[in-house]
C-alpha cells in the first residue's frame, strides 16, 4: 500500500467533516461543489484529501487522477448517504460490498459486463473490506452495516419511493458516485474500500442542509473511520 493515505470525498459537507475530524480548520476554502485538493503531513502519514465534485463523471475521473498520481493499490472512498432502510440510523456507517444503480443501462450486454467487473472488484477486494470492517467495528461508538448501496443522479426524500428502491435492489443506502467510483478500480485492477456514514434517512423531513445538531455524530463516525484507517495502513504494510 501506498505510505500516503489517500481519501476521496464529493462536496463540501463530506469534505468539512473530513478535515475537522482530521484536526484541519478550513473555514470557507472548501468550495462546495468543486474539485479541490488538500495535502499534508502529520508524524510519519502524508494526508491526501480529494473532492472531486458531485457526480459519476466527476469521481470516475478524480479516481483515475488519484491512481496515476500516487500508484495506490487500494482505493478509499468516504462519503454521505442517504439511508433506504429503518434499522439505519443518522450516523451509522455502511462498509459498502456491492454496488448497483438505478437507472440501468438498457442494453444487457453493457450490464451484464459492469455486474460482472463488479463482481471480480469485490471478490479481490473481499479480505480488504473485511480486515477494515473488522478493525471499524472495534471503536464502541460505531454501529456498522455491511452491505451493498445503489446509485443514480438523484436524491430521494420521498418514504414510498425509498422503500421501492431498497426492495427492487437489496440495497440499504443510496449515493450519486460509488459505482462509477467501482467501475474505475475494476478497470484498474485496484482494491476498493467504500464507506458512506448516514446522514439523512431519504424522506421529506430530512431535505435541505444537514441540520448542525447531526453533524457532531457524523464527526464521531468520521473519525472513528480515520482511525481505523490508519491502524488498516500500519497493518497492511
Amino acid at each position: 500500500m501506498s505510505a500516503k493515505l489517500c481519501i476521496m470525498t464529493a462536496y463540501a459537507d463530506e469534505t468539512h467533516t473530513l478535515l475537522n475530524a482530521l484536526g484541519q480548520e478550513v473555514g470557507d476554502s472548501v468550495d462546495w461543489n468543486s474539485r479541490l485538493q488538500f495535502e499534508w503531513s502529520d508524524g510519519d502519514k502524508k494526508w491526501v484529501v480529494m473532492q472531486s465534485g458531485m457526480g459519476k463523471v466527476r469521481a470516475a475521473s478524480m479516481c483515475q487522477m488519484i491512481i496515476d498520481t500516487y500508484q495506490v493499490d487500494t482505493f478509499f472512498e468516504f462519503g454521505f448517504a442517504g439511508g433506504l432502510v429503518d434499522t439505519l440510523d443518522i450516523g451509522d456507517i455502511v462498509v459498502i460490498t456491492g454496488v448497483s444503480e438505478h437507472d440501468v443501462p438498457n442494453r444487457s450486454e453493457i450490464q451484464r459486463e459492469q455486474d460482472e467487473w463488479r463482481a471480480c472488484l469485490f471478490q479481490a477486494s473481499a479480505s480488504s473490506i473485511s480486515q477494515f470492517a473488522t478493525t471499524l467495528s472495534k471503536d464502541p461508538h460505531v454501529t456498522l452495516t455491511k452491505a451493498p448501496v445503489i446509485c443514480g443522479d438523484m436524491d430521494v426524500y420521498n418514504r414510498e419511493v425509498r422503500d421501492k428502491i431498497a426492495v427492487e435492489s437489496g440495497a440499504v443506502a443510496v449515493n450519486w458516485e460509488s459505482s462509477a467510483i467501482v467501475d474505475v478500480c475494476a478497470i484498474n485492477n485496484v482494491k476498493y474500500v467504500g464507506i458512506r456514514v448516514i446522514s439523512d434517512l431519504c424522506i421529506e423531513e430530512d431535505s435541505g442542509p444537514i441540520p448542525k445538531e447531526r453533524i457532531e455524530r457524523l464527526r464521531e463516525s468520521t473519525t472513528a473511520y480515520l482511525n481505523a484507517l490508519v491502524d488498516f495502513n500500519k497493518c497492511s504494510q
